[in-house]
């Protein structure tokens, strides 16, 4: 019987800002707890693509990406739900309609609509997204156009009512901190996707611990009672979570794990 561990990572194993930084303690606590017989696992809304090279190094069992959309255990994908691509351009188009400004994220490339995305940093994000030889599809119309999830900014002239009464057809619609949101596809979450896992390994929601910090990790965080939030987690995320423990800068990954005897 193995334990499994499942990680957030921006605010919960890395700062949540343009730092990026990830301790070297809280590394070397998920190695521990790795020697120590459990499984290890990042649990994010990112696609698999845009996991660094600096988190992945680490020496991660497998990953659940894209809200739920996609499970891989080690180098298997156990899971993948894709989105017909008629449908991506559709729901793109309702964007440029609602003036939504999307970053729309395959398990393999990030898209985006180069007509509609006037969103603050811009090219800084761009960069980012477009960086070390990943791919980045700039146009709707592109043949290779297509997502599994997305983000989307709003302001002042966005009609996100009716942006909202559109997408509940095809996506989870979550609201994040600041004047964005992130659509996971319907009938996946970070839960489905530690389930998923589960299923493979026939274990149970009692030997499941979540670590997260924002509201798109509620589902987990509600999932088992192993639950830890980060202190500076979203007021949502800490009332769901079992346990607070100190930000990942503080030594919190290590702390939860010790408290929970993990290590």
């Amino acid at each position: 019987m193995s334990n499994l561990l499942f990680f957030d990572i921006d605010g919960t194993l890395i700062t949540n800002d343009g730092r990026k930084y990830f301790p070297e303690d809280a590394k070397k606590a998920l190695a521990e707890a790795r020697e120590a017989g459990n499984l290890i696992f990042i649990n994010t809304g990112r696609p698999f693509v845009n996991v660094d090279d600096f988190i992945r190094e680490v020496g991660f069992d497998g990953y659940v990406c894209g809200i739920g959309s996609y499970v891989r255990l080690g180098d298997q994908v156990l899971f993948h739900q894709e989105m017909d691509q008629g449908t991506c351009r559709e729901i793109a188009l309702k964007c440029r309609e609602y003036k939504m400004r999307g970053l729309y994220e395959y398990a393999d490339y990030t898209c985006y609509d180069e007509e509609n995305f006037d969103i603050p940093d811009t090219q800084k994000l761009l960069a980012y997204f477009g960086s070390k030889d990943r791919k980045l599809v700039s146009r709707i119309e592109n043949p290779e156009f297509r997502f599994d999830k997305f983000t989307a900014w709003y302001s002042e002239d966005s009609n996100l009512d009716a942006f909202r009464d559109y997408i509940r057809e095809y996506f989870n619609y979550i609201e994040r901190e600041g004047d964005f949101c992130e659509l996971g596809p319907k009938g996946c979450s970070k839960a489905t996707g530690i389930q998923k896992l589960l299923d493979y390994f026939g274990e149970s929601p009692e030997n499941v611990y979540v670590f997260g910090d924002g509201n798109n990790d509620l589902d987990m965080l509600n999932f088992t009672a192993n639950s830890i939030c980060m202190e500076k987690g979203s007021e949502e995320a800490r009332s769901a979570a079992n346990f607070i423990t100190s930000d990942v800068e503080e030594g919190g990954i290590r702390k939860a794990l010790e408290h929970f005897h993990l290590l």
